[in-house]
């Protein structure tokens, strides 16, 4: 009786130790580099149910996919994979090693994957390979996470390669991670707003904006972005408020000194829009923008007090009333020709002292600048 128990217990253990053998020729036949081979041994081992919970035979694993991955030799596995696969086989090594009898190996190997993704990642970037350079930072990402850390470059890095290869979704998950880490301050949140500005999504571009504010209340770039929101889409009150928060930072910025004359004038604030204007002419001189818009809001005004003077029946009261727009029109002339010194080819300054000189009665002029109208034309 005896015997035959000895015997079965030798059938039993016979299986253990001949899987057990495939562990130990993967681990030599990685010692030869034979890494196909190593591979297929520590495949199998991992598919056996007497040696699937061995930590040893995921960190052997873990360890032949660190060959493939440094291997120039074709295994019928990309490195993207490659990597995912040897991280894998470490979390699964740790896994299963709950004696940490393998700590310092599975600790390493992670470290090394890690490191795999980002030399990977950059290499891939720098070749404008952006897809292959998104999922490597991500895997670097993850592999960092996995050991208990927070990669914010590999976070950002991955943004930006998701970025380049259009892959937007991406793109604002990662930026949005990296904001939340406070990772390039208020830049984080300039990248996302430029990104929808891009994809012609303003109402997320308003939204990220105002997070980024709330976050960073005082940086100027993101004042002056929620500005241009408010520009752009002509709601002027709003606009007001953000330009003033924006000038009592840089009050010498003809920027945004010409934008609060545009703002006042679009709200028909002509006393307001000459001062702001005159205010960024102070500050350049030569400012073009500044200079034709003040001259522009002179000549429009003009014109409508012409307008009015037509209405007028009696002739007494029409010749006063043309004369007073006269007067404007006379206002907005040094400005007009001085924008039109500064920028000769400038179609809306060539018209404007145009009309100017027909409705003043200056016929030299007029026909002077008439003829440089004309000469756009052709």
């Amino acid at each position: 009786m005896k015997r035959i128990l000895f015997f079965l217990f030798l059938i039993a253990t016979t299986g253990v130790m001949a899987q057990s053998s495939k562990v130990v020729s993967a681990y030599n036949a990685r010692k030869d580099g034979d890494y196909k081979k190593a591979l297929e041994y520590i495949d199998e081992a991992a598919k056996n149910e007497k040696t699937m919970a061995d930590p040893k035979t995921w960190v052997y694993r873990g360890q032949i996919y660190q060959q493939i991955i440094l291997s120039e030799e074709d295994f019928g596995v990309d490195k993207v994979t490659a990597i995912k696969e040897g991280l894998a086989s470490f979390n699964k090594a740790k896994e299963f090693d709950s004696k940490d009898k393998w700590a310092e190996d599975i600790d390493s190997g992670v470290l090394v994957m890690k490191t795999f993704a980002s030399n990977l990642g950059i290499q891939a970037y720098n070749e404008k390979q952006f897809e292959s350079a998104r999922d490597y930072f991500l895997i670097g990402e993850q592999a960092a996470a996995e050991a208990g850390e927070f990669d914010t470059l590999a976070v950002y890095n991955a943004g930006l390669a998701a970025e380049q290869a259009g892959d937007m979704e991406t793109a604002i998950e990662q930026y949005k991670k990296a904001a939340g880490a406070q990772y390039l301050g208020a830049n984080m949140y300039i990248y996302m707003a430029n990104l929808y500005e891009k994809e012609k999504m303003p109402e997320k571009y308003l939204e990220i904006v105002k997070e980024g504010r709330k976050a960073y209340p005082d940086n100027s770039d993101l004042i002056v972005y929620e500005l241009n929101y408010y520009l752009r889409n002509n709601k002027y009150e709003e606009a007001e408020n953000n330009l003033k928060l924006a000038i009592e930072k840089e009050p010498d910025n003809k920027q945004l000194q010409f934008s609060l004359g545009v703002v006042y004038d679009n709200l028909g604030r002509r006393d307001d829009a000459k001062v702001a204007y005159e205010k960024a002419i102070a500050i350049d001189p030569e400012y073009f923008d500044a200079i034709f818009n003040l001259g522009a809001m002179y000549f429009n005004q003009g014109v409508e007090m012409n307008n009015g003077a037509n209405e007028i029946t009696d002739n007494k009261k029409y010749n006063a009333a043309r004369a007073e727009a006269k007067k404007v029109f006379e206002k907005a002339r040094p400005y007009l020709e001085k924008a039109h010194a500064l920028e000769p080819g400038d179609v809306s300054a060539i018209v404007s002292l145009s009309q100017l000189y027909a409705l003043t009665g200056d016929n030299e002029k007029y026909k002077e600048m008439k003829a440089k109208e004309e000469a756009l034309k052709e």
